[in-house]
């Protein structure tokens, strides 16, 4: 079964999107499409322009995560976080790249505190599973 490079999640063979995150499992191996890179361009802009839009700024760390440029996608994600720390999905997107930037603790703290602020979120549930290896 495929594993989503974005979130983690297991889907069927034939599937061409993530079930949970919408992640593409094409087989692009080197990073997102075109179109990801073009929208991170555009969110970069907006941010350039408008560095307080959080939201811009969230939506530039998610096309960052798309194109696996983990550090990037946590260096935004903790401007965000600055600016709105009870932001829970943010804390979940910054677990995912912490974990990816090999940075485990930091991982698990992210979301532990994303689980605090949104205990009903399954997605970080799910995460935190896969972070100590619990099928469960």
């Amino acid at each position: 079964m495929p594993l989503c490079s974005i979130c983690g999640t297991e889907a069927e063979e034939d599937v061409k999107f993530c079930p949970e995150c919408g992640a593409s499992f094409g087989d692009d191996d080197d990073g997102a499409s075109d179109t990801i890179r073009d929208m991170a361009q555009e969110y970069a802009k907006q941010v350039r322009e408008h560095p307080e839009d959080m939201s811009a700024r969230y939506d530039l760390a998610l096309a960052y995560m798309y194109d696996r440029k983990w550090g990037r996608a946590a260096e935004h994600l903790l401007v965000v976080l600055d600016a709105e720390p009870t932001y829970a999905d943010a804390h979940a997107n910054l677990s995912v790249c912490y974990a990816r930037l090999g940075q485990p603790d930091e991982a698990l703290a992210s979301v532990e505190r994303a689980i605090e602020l949104d205990p009903e979120k399954k997605r970080f549930r799910k995460i935190r599973r896969q972070l100590t290896g619990h099928k469960h």
